[in-house]
């Protein structure tokens, strides 16, 4: 069970830290978590078996930048609309210059 538990905590605390540098960041908080309930599992696996903890020190170091890489994107990025009046007038200007391409075709039956 120990090894279970560092293995899948290792796995996801590794795929927490690609998604939280990935657009897709706010996927990476259900890795990390699980990572860290792993991470838990194990260390309290390792302390009643009294074995070396270095492993799971990784998964919980992985699992803090994760979540702190994660937490800074949510916070601090910005969604900003662009102006929409310029990309109107420009759809009207493709638009009347398509109408008047059609107009100067020449349609033979």
């Amino acid at each position: 069970m120990r090894k279970v538990s560092i293995i899948l905590g290792l796995i996801l605390a590794v795929l927490a830290v690609i998604l939280a540098v990935l657009p897709l960041y706010k996927l990476s908080f259900i890795p990390a978590a699980l990572a860290f309930v792993f991470g838990v599992i194990a260390f309290l696996k390792s302390k009643k078996e009294q074995q070396s903890t270095h492993v799971i020190q990784v998964v919980f170091l992985l699992t803090i930048i994760a979540l702190a890489l994660a937490g800074y994107k949510s916070i601090f990025s910005v969604k900003e609309v662009g102006d929409t009046k310029e990309l109107q007038q420009l759809e009207r200007l493709r638009k009347d210059e398509a109408k008047e391409e059609l107009d100067d075709l020449i349609i033979i039956d």
